[in-house]
């Protein structure tokens, strides 16, 4: 690849829609690269972890690198170098004008200026430009949102208002828009918000599509958007799940878990997890002149008519409760309905088994013996 190409580096935040991006760019990798853009495999095939692992601290531990095997400093290097070999090659193959890489860690794991220097220096020999897009929330919703999914992962604190540091690295978007601009320069810096009245047609990647020049072409495929919400009984059900099956085992990722949170999913009907509104209020409080000074830097100024200069009020009104108390009758119920669904699935896994041992397809019929050309009798 030569340095005529442009790279959009999409870094999150968490919590923004990237899953449906990188669903979207995964299911049209193939589509895409006839249209000249490539979204590479080499940092993951959807989720491209593999850049946060390597552009981390050497030192640096956590669940990111232990679920890609690197548990010390020699692996973290050994993982640096087999991933920039992995990528030089797949760059190397065809004729591209644009690159997408998507990876949502980069914005919450890449704390330090030294990593995103090394990201820089890794990749600017490949591109005549490198462009970050970042899309913000309010961070209330934010938080919210980001406590059910730790807790999905494997989390197994209660919901509260998050520590100082954790405030300023994670929440704090001037520091984070700042930090990327100092090392990529702050011209490079697309930042969007989060909120459906921003997006082009209420639609994160159709937002996204558009951001970096795409049009929406008839042929592309739209994967379903799948969001296993849990309300706040069930979330705190899986919070104490956690504490007896962890998600994380010596091997990577515990398979006893299974597809517990799928399961949670299908009984969860109730109100969900919140903060009090005093505490929800003390908590944005923190953020109300960091970002005024973002509407001022990327959006032409602050917002009018808003509780926050940035963002517009919250447009959230499902249910919320502040308040769950699992009763022993509810957990019953609950480990009831699991004991249930996980009987119905092994029914049917013992159904196929047999209707493979039968050699019966699908549908009941008999499958055709295959030739060694792989051609059917008939």
């Amino acid at each position: 690849m030569d340095s005529t190409v442009d790279l959009y580096l999409h870094i999150g935040t968490e919590k923004t829609g990237t899953t449906s991006v990188q669903k979207f760019f995964r299911t049209n990798r193939e589509l895409l690269r006839r249209k000249g853009i490539l979204y590479p495999t080499a940092p993951g095939n959807e989720n491209h972890t593999g850049l946060t692992v390597a552009a981390q601290k050497l030192s640096r531990q956590g669940p990111l690198r232990k679920i890609r095997g690197v548990r010390s400093v020699d692996e973290a290097e050994a993982f640096r170098s087999n991933l920039m070999k992995e990528i030089a090659a797949e760059f190397s193959v065809g004729f591209y004008d644009t690159v997408i890489m998507s990876g949502e860690h980069c914005s919450s794991r890449l704390l330090d200026d030294s990593e995103l220097q090394w990201l820089k220096d890794a990749f600017s020999p490949f591109f005549k430009s490198i462009k970050i897009i970042v899309y913000i929330r309010r961070q209330d919703d934010y938080l919210l949102s980001t406590y059910s999914t730790s807790v999905k992962s494997g989390a197994t604190r209660q919901l509260a208002p998050p520590p100082e540091r954790l405030i300023q690295f994670r929440y704090n978007h001037l520091e984070l828009l700042t930090r990327w601009s100092r090392i990529f320069g702050r011209e490079n810096i697309i930042c969007r918000k989060y909120e459906k009245s921003a997006l082009k047609d209420g639609d994160i990647v159709e937002d996204f599509l558009s951001t970096i020049g795409i049009g929406a072409a008839a042929e592309f495929e739209r994967p379903k958007d799948v969001n296993e919400s849990l309300d706040a009984e069930t979330l705190e059900f899986l919070r104490l799940f956690n504490k007896y099956v962890p998600r994380m085992s010596k091997g990577g990722i515990n398979p006893e878990r299974d597809n517990i949170v799928g399961l949670l999913s299908k009984m969860s009907q109730g109100p969900l997890i919140t903060l009090d509104e005093g505490e929800l209020g003390r908590f944005m409080a923190h953020f109300h002149e960091s970002n005024r000074q973002v509407a001022e830097a990327y959006f032409g100024g602050a917002r009018a008519g808003s509780d926050d200069p940035l963002f517009e009020p919250r447009m959230d009104n499902r249910p919320r409760t502040s308040h769950v108390t699992l009763t022993a009758e509810r957990v019953v119920e609950i480990s009831a309905g699991l004991w249930q669904e996980k009987q119905a699935q092994l029914d049917r896994a013992m159904e196929r088994a047999k209707r493979h041992k039968a050699g019966l397809g699908p549908g009941g019929g008999r499958r055709r013996a295959k030739q060694p050309d792989g051609t059917e009798n008939l």
